[in-house]
């Protein structure tokens, strides 16, 4: 269950820095690289688990490139889940979806669990969206 994001600073899973727009650029330029990557390579059954693991990745940098324009520094997937949520940039669903991935990326990193190519699919669409999304937003505030 992702908390307030007040909880995840207040248990130092989230703290306060120095804003950095150079930084954030360079994270949402290395999420968009993933991305590329990604989606030059051919999908097989067999790489469903490092291919998904690999879009939740760039989904993370993506949305930590907003925590360092604002001035924080996530120690905690979830407390990077519960920053997009106190924002309020996307719609709800964004955060929910990316709660989701998150949680199924642990379990195929900690457990091994094998991710569909079904579910890799859908985390594919839904990078491809939320990338783009989150350069827009990082333009916007850094060029208000």
């Amino acid at each position: 269950m992702i908390r307030d994001f007040d909880y995840y600073l207040a248990h130092n899973l989230a703290k306060r820095s120095e804003t950095s727009p150079p930084a954030a650029k360079a994270m949402i330029a290395k999420a968009e690289l993933r991305l590329k990557r990604l989606n030059a390579e051919e999908i097989k059954d067999e790489m469903a688990s490092i291919m998904f693991e690999e879009a939740y990745e760039a989904m993370r940098e993506a949305s930590q490139a907003i925590m360092q324009l604002k001035g924080f520094k996530p120690y905690s997937h979830e407390a990077l889940i519960a920053f997009i949520v106190k924002e309020n940039l996307f719609s709800e669903q964004f955060p929910k979806s990316l709660d989701r991935y998150r949680i199924l990326r642990n379990r195929s990193v900690y457990e091994a669990q094998k991710i569909s190519m079904e579910t890799l699919k859908e985390a594919l669409e839904f990078a491809r969206t939320y990338i783009p999304e989150v350069k827009k937003t990082l333009s916007r505030l850094i060029l208000p």
